[in-house]
C-alpha cells in the first residue's frame, strides 16, 4: 500500500530510521543549500510543492480518529529509502524554519523485503542529468572560465550538477542576461527570464551564445555590480532619505554572522532579495553600449568606477520605488521580481539619470 501526505516541516520528528537509504548524506553541497534557501525563505510557502518529498518504507500506518496524527511502524530494515537530505536539512534548521512550510511524505507499506535494496537504488539513481552539467561537459562554458581565470572568486562557480560553490553558472548567466542589449536592447522587453526562470535564461544563453560573449570585457564589472548594490544601495538610501533600507521587506538579515559577498571578497550584514536586486539590476543595462570596431559590449560611461558613481546617485531612488511596489504587492519580494510594470520604472529611472 502508498499512503502519502503532508506534515509540517516544524513537526517532522527526530530518529526516523534511514537504514534503507544507500547514500550518505551531505547537504553542504550547493544544491543542498539552494533545498535550504527553500525551506526557510518567509515568503515562499510552496517548499512541498518544489521538493520531492520524503519516502519512507513502514510495516503499518495507523491514524488518530480526526486524522491530524499519523503513526508509523517500523521493522527491522524499514524507514527511510528516499528524501534523507531533504530529512536533514529540516532536522538542522527547525528553529530557524518557517511554521507554514509543509514536506510530503510518501509510505509504502507491505512490501516483501527482497524489493528493498532495488526501490532504495531506483529512486536514488533516478535523477537526471541537468542541462549545465551536459553543456559544460560540451565546452559550452570555456570563455567565461577563461574571464574568471586569476579571479579570487574563480572558483566559487558550480558548472555542474552537485559540484560546490557559492554560484552556480546558473546564475552567472541570469546576471549577464541582464545586461545582453542584443536581446533587450530597451524598456520594450526586459530579462525577467534572468529570475523567473534560471532554466530559460539558460537555455536563452545556448541559442544566443555569441550575443553573450560579447559581454566580455564587462563580465567581471557586472559581477562585482551584484554585490557593490547588496552592499552599499542601503546605506545611501538611508542617507539621502533617512530611512531604514535593512529592515524593509525586501532585505534579508541574520541573528548571527553576515553575508558572504565573493565578488567582493566582503561581508554585509544585509542583502536583497533577488526579486528586488534582479530589476534594479537590470536597469543599469542602459549603461551598456556596443563597441563600433570590436562589437563588443562595454560601458558607455568609459570606466567601471564612473560606472559604481552613477549607481550610487539612482540607487536610493530605485530602493524607494522598490518599496512602494514591495508596499503595493503586499511586500512580497517574489512578486517585485515578476511586475512589468516595477521592471520599466526602474529602467526609465536609469535612463532619465543617464541623459539629464
Amino acid at each position: 500500500m502508498c499512503i502519502r501526505d503532508r506534515c509540517r516541516a516544524v513537526d517532522l520528528p527526530a530518529g526516523i530510521p534511514t537504514d534503507p537509504n544507500p547514500r550518505e548524506r551531505n547537504i553542504d553541497k550547493m544544491i543542498y543549500r539552494e533545498v535550504k534557501q527553500s525551506l526557510l525563505d518567509e515568503n515562499d510557502p510552496t517548499f512541498h510543492l518544489k521538493n520531492k518529498g520524503i519516502t519512507l518504507l513502514a510495516r503499518t500506518v495507523r491514524y488518530s480518529e480526526d486524522k491530524r496524527l499519523a503513526t508509523v511502524v517500523f521493522d527491522d530494515g524499514h524507514g527511510m529509502v528516499d528524501g534523507a537530505h531533504t530529512y536533514e536539512i529540516i532536522m538542522t534548521s527547525k528553529e530557524e524554519c518557517p511554521k507554514f512550510q509543509y514536506v510530503k511524505i510518501e509510505v509504502l507499506t507491505g512490501v516483501d523485503r527482497d524489493l528493498v535494496s532495488q526501490i532504495a537504488k531506483g529512486l536514488n539513481t533516478a535523477v537526471q542529468v541537468q542541462q549545465m552539467s551536459l553543456s559544460n561537459l560540451e565546452g559550452k562554458f570555456q570563455w567565461i572560465k577563461d574571464c574568471l581565470k586569476g579571479k579570487p572568486y574563480e572558483r566559487e562557480i558550480a558548472y555542474k550538477e552537485n559540484e560546490e560553490g557559492a554560484f552556480s553558472i546558473r546564475d552567472i548567466i541570469a546576471f549577464l542576461t541582464l545586461f545582453n542589449i542584443d536581446i533587450f536592447p530597451d524598456a520594450e522587453r526586459h530579462p525577467k527570464e534572468a529570475y523567473v526562470s534560471k532554466a530559460k535564461a539558460l537555455e536563452l544563453y545556448l541559442n544566443e551564445m555569441d550575443g553573450y560573449k560579447k559581454l566580455r570585457p564587462i563580465l567581471n564589472d557586472i559581477l562585482q555590480l551584484h554585490d557593490y548594490i547588496h552592499k552599499y544601495a542601503a546605506d545611501r538610501y538611508n542617507k539621502e532619505t533617512g530611512g531604514k533600507a535593512r529592515k524593509l521587506a525586501f532585505y534579508q538579515t541574520r541573528k548571527r554572522g553576515k553575508y558572504r559577498l565573493v565578488f567582493l571578497g566582503e561581508e554585509s550584514k544585509a542583502r536583497l532579495y533577488d526579486g528586488a536586486l534582479y530589476p534594479i539590476l537590470a536597469a543599469f543595462r542602459v549603461l551598456v553600449e556596443r563597441d563600433r570596431e570590436s562589437g563588443e559590449f562595454r560601458w558607455k560611461l568609459g570606466s567601471f568606477a564612473e560606472v559604481k558613481t552613477f549607481v550610487d546617485r539612482v540607487v536610493p531612488r530605485m530602493i524607494q520605488k522598490t518599496k512602494n511596489t514591495s508596499d503595493n504587492l503586499g511586500k512580497n519580494p517574489n512578486a517585485i521580481g515578476k511586475d512589468d510594470n516595477h521592471w520599466t520604472l526602474l529602467y526609465q529611472e536609469a535612463e532619465l539619470a543617464l541623459y539629464r
